[in-house]
C-alpha cells in the first residue's frame, strides 16, 4: 500500500503542527522585524506616534477674510485638544470689528475654539462691551463666526445709560449690530 517517499508526505504538515508550541515562539522572533536605534545606543520598539498636544502663553490669534480683519483674541493660555477638537484659552479678551473698526469687546475666564465648526464658546464671567455703550454679562457665550452672531441660552443682564434688562436668551448680530433677547424677559428704564 504504501510505496515509495510520495505516500510519506503528509506526514510533514502534521508534524508541523502538532510542533508548533516547541517552536513557534522562537520562529515569530526570527522572523519579527529588528527594533529601531533612536540614538546614542537607545533602542525603542516601533509603536503607533501617539496623539501630541501643545500648550502656549500669551497667545494672539486673529481671524481675516479677504484681507479684512474680522476678529482678534488674545489668551492668556492656549492649548490644544485630543483628537484634533480644537483649542481650550483661558483668560480671554477678544475683539470684533465692523468696517475696520472695533465693535465689540468681549473678555472670558475660560473658552474654547472649534476651528471646524469655527465657533468659539465662552464661558465663566463673561462680559460683552459695544461700540454703543451697551454692556452685558453672562455665564456662557457662544460666537458662529459664519453667521456673524453672538448667543447665549444661560440668562443675560444688558444695561446701557437709560436702560437695563434681563432675559434667559439673547442673540446679538455683528453685522447690524442688532440685538434679540427673549424668556422671561424684564427691562427697565432708567430716568
Amino acid at each position: 500500500m504504501m510505496h515509495g517517499m510520495r505516500n510519506l508526505l503528509w506526514l510533514l504538515p502534521l508534524l508541523l503542527a502538532l510542533g508548533w508550541p516547541l517552536y513557534g515562539a522562537r520562529l515569530s522572533d526570527f522572523l519579527a522585524p529588528p527594533p529601531v536605534p533612536v540614538g546614542d545606543d537607545e533602542v525603542r520598539e516601533r509603536r503607533p506616534t501617539e496623539e501630541q498636544h501643545f500648550t502656549m502663553e500669551q497667545v494672539r490669534f486673529a481671524q481675516e477674510i479677504d484681507g479684512t480683519l474680522e476678529w482678534r483674541a488674545n489668551s492668556r493660555d492656549l492649548r490644544s485638544g485630543a483628537g484634533g477638537e480644537g483649542f481650550f484659552l483661558t483668560g480671554v479678551e477678544a475683539v470684533f470689528f465692523r468696517d475696520e473698526a472695533e465693535q465689540v469687546w468681549i473678555d472670558a475666564d475660560h473658552g474654547r475654539y472649534d476651528q471646524a465648526l469655527a465657533v468659539l464658546e465662552l464661558e465663566d464671567n463673561v462680559r460683552l462691551l459695544d461700540a454703543d455703550g451697551f454692556s452685558l454679562r453672562t455665564q456662557a457665550l457662544n460666537y458662529y463666526e459664519r453667521e456673524g452672531r453672538v448667543s447665549s441660552r444661560v440668562g443675560v443682564e444688558i444695561s446701557g445709560d437709560e436702560v437695563s434688562a434681563r432675559g434667559q436668551s439673547l442673540d446679538y448680530f455683528l453685522v447690524d449690530g442688532r440685538y434679540e433677547l427673549s424668556g422671561e424677559v424684564e427691562f427697565l428704564t432708567v430716568p
